[in-house]
């Protein structure tokens, strides 16, 4: 009988583990960054803030911007891009879906973290973040285009871009000026509710 040996060699924590490590660093990297900036939060803090060692950080990372990119990919607009996913047929009911479904996924502490870096570190031009939202509009100008194709939408409001900027733009914006970091729970409140009535609006009118 053959027989498997299932040691791990010394060093090489199992996949489970080691994802488990990389989110914990991406959590206290944010932690970090929302409450210090980035350029005031150093690779030791980040590794201390989850007790782990430096080098251990940097088996999973390369260096601070590779956490940054990783809390970026977690946390930043084209988290939208997911809203697209199964996503209801019809227009109006695909608006309100989106609306919620982007809602729930900036409205976590990670997404109020990011939001807080990119306004406080002057990140709010950063590469990255412009692709990311260059994305999220490309995927939802493809719906409205398919739409508008088969006539489901009103011709007259716009080319599939501009529909898909001027859903997401009034989203954007009330997450950023309410859902941060530093937002108080009646300012979280204020936010969601003007994401609601915004896309409720889009909804009603895009069918028209």
């Amino acid at each position: 009988m053959t027989c498997v040996n299932t040691t791990r060699r010394p060093g090489r924590p199992p996949k489970a583990e080691a994802g488990d490590t990389k989110a914990a660093l991406v959590d206290a990297a944010l932690r970090l960054f929302a409450r210090h900036g980035y350029a005031g939060t150093s690779i030791r803090a980040i590794a201390r803030e989850v007790g782990l060692s430096e080098s251990v950080l940097y088996a999973h990372f390369d260096g601070k911007k590779a956490i940054y990119e990783a809390a970026m990919s977690l946390a930043g607009p084209q988290v939208a891009l997911v809203a697209l996913d199964d996503a209801p047929d019809g227009p109006a009911a695909f608006v309100r879906s989106f609306g919620e479904r982007v809602l729930a996924a900036w409205d976590t502490p990670q997404a109020r973290q990011s939001v807080s870096l990119v306004s406080r570190d002057g990140l709010i031009h950063d590469e990255m973040l412009g692709l990311g939202i260059e994305r999220a509009l490309a995927g939802l100008a493809e719906v409205f285009a398919r739409w508008l194709a088969d006539g489901r939408v009103r011709a007259d409001l716009g080319a599939a871009e501009d529909l898909a900027y001027a859903l997401l733009g009034p989203i954007a914006h009330a997450r950023v000026m309410w859902l941060h970091e530093e937002a108080t729970r009646e300012q979280r409140e204020l936010g969601r509710g003007r994401i609601e009535r915004h896309t409720a609006l889009f909804a009603a009118m895009i069918e028209g």
